[in-house]
C-alpha cells in the first residue's frame, strides 16, 4: 500500500471540511429550533394536563420538564444521523481512496451475516448489524472490510420475572482477504485461554512460544496449519496484534483470511455537536483506515508463492 501523508490529505481536503463545517452549524441550528418548538409544544401540553388533572407535588412537572429536554435533545440528534451522511459520502470516501484508489465505498452496507456465521470466531448471533462496508483490491489482493455488531439474546430471572437482554458477541471490523495460498481445511486463531478445546478441530501446537503465549491454533487438518501458519506468518500475526490495542483472533476458510478486530467505538460518523475544525475526527478515522488496509502489507499477503496467482 503506497505512504499517504495526513497533513497533505488535511490540506486537500480543506476546502471539502469548511462546506460541510457551514452545513453542521445550519444543521444544528434547525434541530435546536425544532427542538425548541416541540419541546415547548409538550411542556404547555403537559402544564395543561396538570391543571386539568389537577395533579399536585413536584414529580409531575419534573417529569414533563425532563422528556421536554429529551425531545430538544432528540431533535438535534436527528440531525446528526444527515450529517454523518454527508461526512462519510464526502470525507471517509475520500480517505479510502486514498490509500485504495480502486476500493468501493458503501456506508450502508457491510460484511454478510453469513460470512460472520461461517468464520469459527464466534457463536450465531440473535442480533447483527453491519455497515461502512470497504471493498477493493491492493495490488494482487482483493478484500473486503466493515463495521460489525453481533449480539446474543439472553435471559435473567429477577423478583419481576424473566428479564431479557441483549450482550455483545462482536464489536468492531472485520477484515477479509484473498490468502496467498490455496488451502482446503479450516484454521482458526483464537486468543490463548485454559481450555484448549475447539468443536470439530484438534489444538496445533505452534514452535513459537511468543506466539504460544497469546493465540491458540485449532485446525482440521494439523499439517495444512502449519503450511499456513509459519515462523515468518507467526511474527506477522504478533505484529499485527500489537497493532490494535484490544488483539484480534483469526480464521483461515475457503483459501481466504479474515481478522476480527474488538473496537467499541463506532467510527467514521460526525455530529452536529462538534465541529470539524477540531482534527482529531479526521485524525482518528485515518488512523483508523490507514491500520485496516496495512493488514494485506502486515501480513505479507501479496507475495503469491506455489500456484497462487
Amino acid at each position: 500500500m503506497d505512504y499517504v501523508d495526513f497533513d497533505s490529505l488535511a490540506q486537500k481536503l480543506a476546502p471539502t471540511l469548511q462546506v460541510l463545517e457551514n452545513k453542521r452549524k445550519e444543521l444544528l441550528r434547525k434541530g435546536r429550533s425544532e427542538g425548541l418548538i416541540y419541546a415547548a409544544i409538550f411542556l404547555v401540553v403537559g402544564v395543561i394536563a396538570l391543571l386539568i388533572l389537577k395533579l399536585e407535588g413536584i414529580f409531575g412537572p419534573i417529569v414533563i420538564v425532563v422528556i421536554s429536554v429529551i425531545i430538544f435533545i432528540t431533535c438535534i440528534n436527528n440531525k446528526s444521523k444527515i450529517f454523518s451522511s454527508f461526512y462519510k459520502e464526502e470525507v471517509v470516501d475520500e480517505i479510502i481512496h486514498a490509500f485504495c484508489p480502486n476500493a468501493t465505498y458503501s456506508p450502508n452496507d457491510g460484511v454478510s451475516e453469513d460470512l460472520f456465521r461461517n468464520s469459527g470466531l464466534f457463536t450465531s448471533p440473535d442480533r447483527y448489524h453491519a455497515e461502512d462496508l470497504i471493498e477493493g483490491c491492493l495490488d494482487k489482493t482483493s478484500f473486503i472490510c466493515s463495521e460489525v455488531h453481533a449480539e446474543e439474546r439472553r435471559a435473567r430471572s429477577t423478583k419481576n420475572g424473566v428479564q431479557y437482554y441483549w450482550e455483545d458477541i462482536f464489536k468492531g471490523f472485520l477484515f477479509i482477504a484473498d490468502f496467498h495460498k490455496e488451502f482446503q481445511g479450516e484454521t482458526t486463531v483464537l486468543r490463548d485461554s485454559f481450555f484448549k478445546i475447539k468443536m470439530g478441530a484438534s489444538r496445533v501446537k505452534m514452535e513459537n512460544p511468543d506466539f504460544e503465549k497469546v493465540f491458540d491454533v485449532f485446525s482440521t487438518n494439523q499439517i495444512e496449519a502449519r503450511y499456513l501458519i509459519t515462523p515468518s506468518m507467526m511474527e506477522r500475526m504478533l505484529k499485527l496484534d500489537s497493532n490494535f490495542k484490544k488483539g484480534i483472533t483469526i480464521s483461515f476458510r475457503n483459501s481466504t483470511i479474515l481478522v476480527a478486530i474488538p473496537d467499541s467505538k463506532n467510527r467514521f460518523e460526525a455530529d452536529v455537536w462538534s465541529s470539524l475544525s477540531d482534527m482529531s475526527i479526521l485524525k482518528s478515522d485515518f488512523a483508523v483506515l490507514q491500520s485496516l488496509l496495512e493488514i494485506v502489507d502486515e501480513l505479507n499477503l501479496n507475495t503469491r508463492i506455489w500456484s497462487k496467482e
